[in-house]
């Protein structure tokens, strides 16, 4: 593949990550974990094409931009704007999975501060069953 045809696969596939780094984040402010771990699978598939995409691409990074052969000056200014706009959407799929992490993160941190209650009730009813 050209590296022009790997740029257009990698927008596309960004395209389609997006929706699905959206929705996760949505699913985890659910705190819905069965939902997640099914989305999860899903999005870790398009994740899995993507790296094969990024590794196609390597050896294009190795060769400085102004060396690049280009059939014509149109495909080499459409491909640098498809790079453009791979780096924004991918930016913004970090940044939904950043906050997903963070919010994920809270709903741990409130699970385990739930159970460290529960469990001391259950020590204080447990001793004060003892001395009646």
């Amino acid at each position: 593949m050209t590296l022009s045809e790997l740029i257009q696969c990698k927008e596309e596939l960004l395209r389609r990550l997006l929706p699905i780094s959206m929705q996760q984040l949505k699913i985890v402010r659910q705190n819905n974990l069965s939902v997640l771990l099914h989305h999860l699978a899903t999005k870790q598939r398009l994740m899995n094409e993507f790296e094969a995409i990024e590794q196609q691409l390597a050896p294009f990074q190795a060769i400085p931009p102004e060396e690049r052969k280009w059939n014509n000056e149109t495909e080499r200014l459409e491909t640098n704007a498809a790079i453009e706009r791979c780096a924004t959407l991918l930016e913004e799929i970090i940044q939904n999975d950043s906050i997903s992490m963070d919010e994920l993160t809270v709903q741990k941190t409130e699970t385990e501060n739930q159970l460290r209650r529960v469990r001391q009730g259950s020590q204080v009813l447990s001793a004060y069953t003892k001395f009646r």
